[in-house]
């Protein structure tokens, strides 16, 4: 059982964003650092929230990602809880990547941000950061959490569909996992910590050579030979992950060579290929992107090149959606092994 008189202790890690920008000539620069930004809201009772800046930046590449990664493992024993305020561009694709990076959490990560700079008067900065505080010191939550607009998202399904609103993230192919309204949680699926004896495990192995390929009417077979250069690919079809009949050979000879994941440009939806060209390059050996966004389907691509799965093995992962049996590897740092707490 917790010890409820016990204070919980959030890290906050800070990597700039439009959170922390500020206006200048150039435009919008990310310039308030952990303290800055901590400075601007109230943590929720009982809760010692220690910041951290890690960089200060609008967008996040791989190589962040996995640093972020690095850096949560080193800090996870000593924390209840982890806050990341970073750009909301990218913070999709981040939230993703900690999702297959870290397994067997025990703890919540929470991911925030805002729309508009923590400086302005009506930024939504400040209710985004007090709301993941509260998150991330909630009791008995474990995962990657995306908060945003008072609404609580897995983070392998939270993705930017917005550019210009508060509520700029949705869940897709999922329900929210819940709402921060005022000082509470409603809860409407609390994410439960694994087994007591489960231990975290840092698999930050990604391959950044991916693209994605988006195909328009115009796009020919001499287009597509151009991402033959990548280590995998992620097409972008059309509605049921469909794509046009003479495109066809040119993907298949791609999927022969590369690993290949055939998804959809809609946004929301599970892609079935139930149409001629789509189930081609199915039977060609592409791997079906299923119920994924776009952001994780890029993401899982990443990491099974990263891991070097074989076709078949890679095939099976993304099948198996959130239920993901990984390999049986242990974590490339053997000191990133600590144990998830029993709850």
């Amino acid at each position: 059982m917790p010890d409820r008189g016990r204070s919980r202790s959030v890290l906050h890690l800070a990597l700039g964003g439009t959170i922390a920008c500020v206006k200048t000539r150039a435009g919008l620069v990310p310039r308030l650092g952990a303290a800055d930004l901590l400075s601007s809201v109230r943590p929720p009772p009982r809760v010692v929230v220690q910041g951290l800046d890690v960089g200060r930046m609008t967008t996040l590449l791989p190589r962040d990602w996995v640093a972020l990664a690095r850096r949560i493992a080193r800090a996870y024993a000593s924390h209840d809880g982890f806050v990341v305020t970073l750009g909301t561009d990218t913070l999709a694709y981040v939230a993703a990547a900690l999702t297959v990076m870290l397994e067997n959490l025990g703890k919540p990560i929470v991911l925030t941000g805002a729309m508009r700079p923590m400086g302005d008067a009506q930024s939504d900065g400040r209710r985004n950061l007090t709301d993941a505080l509260r998150v991330a010191a909630a009791d008995g939550v474990a995962g990657v959490l995306v908060v945003f607009h008072g609404r609580i998202l897995d983070g392998g399904r939270a993705s930017k569909v917005r550019c210009d609103g508060d509520d700029a993230f949705e869940s897709i192919g999922a329900p929210l996992l819940g709402r921060v309204r005022g000082a509470g949680i409603e809860w409407q699926g609390k994410p439960r910590p694994p087994q007591p004896r489960a231990v975290l495990a840092l698999r930050d192995a990604l391959d950044p050579n991916v693209a994605t390929c988006k195909l328009t009417p115009e796009v020919g077979a001499a287009w597509v030979r151009g991402f033959e250069r990548c280590h995998g690919v992620v097409v972008e079809g059309y509605g049921d992950g469909n794509v046009p009949t003479e495109l066809v050979p040119a993907l298949a000879r791609l999927a022969k060579r590369r690993l290949v994941v055939l998804a959809s440009q809609c946004t929301y939806g599970a892609v079935a290929h139930r149409y001629e060209g789509g189930r081609a390059l199915i039977r060609a050996g592409a791997l079906s992107a299923g119920d994924a966004t776009k952001e994780m389907a890029h993401v899982r691509l990443m990491w099974a090149l990263g891991l070097g799965l074989d076709r078949r093995a890679a095939k099976r992962w993304f099948r198996s959606s959130r239920s993901i049996r990984r390999p049986k590897r242990a974590p490339r740092d053997p000191s990133f092994g600590v144990p998830s707490p029993g709850r």
